[in-house]
């Protein structure tokens, strides 16, 4: 019996740890001339939104769109977008002080979320030469 608990206990408890991974995000560009803007924002490797069900959770139904959790890290990558800036809208950032809210000369951004974090929070990624890209975090405190 004491077996079975602890298996079924670790099975929940790796479920339950499923959404609390860093979120790399991946901009899906579309090129015009020399120009590369973005079209879309998808999420490399776990997907903190995905429920056992297979649905996207509170993301479901919302296109470029992340679930993550207090302290953990959300990176934006390029492919040939090296310039980029993410801003959000009102004076709310879910990102510690210390995040420049920049891309680095690989075309990387990658900040930690505060602590007291929570809720839903729209924000923009602008490219130079680009119409501003419109995408959501979601942050779960539990």
């Amino acid at each position: 019996m004491k077996i079975w608990l602890l298996l079924l206990s670790t099975c929940f408890a790796g479920l339950a740890l499923a959404n609390d991974k860093d979120q790399t995000l991946i901009f899906t560009e579309v090129t015009s001339g020399s120009q590369s803007c973005i079209s879309a924002i998808t999420v490399s490797g776990v997907d903190n939104c995905k429920t056992a069900e297979g649905k996207r959770g509170d993301c479901e139904g919302i296109v470029d769109c992340v679930c993550s959790k207090p302290a953990k890290h959300i990176e934006w990558q390029g492919g040939n977008i090296k310039n980029f800036t993410v801003y959000f809208y009102g004076d709310t950032s879910p990102f510690k002080d210390n995040c420049k809210l920049e891309s680095n000369n690989q075309g990387k951004l990658k900040c930690r979320i505060k602590g007291d974090a929570s809720g839903n929070y729209d924000y923009g990624v602008k490219v130079p030469g680009c119409d501003d890209f419109d995408p959501r975090i979601i942050i779960k405190q539990n």
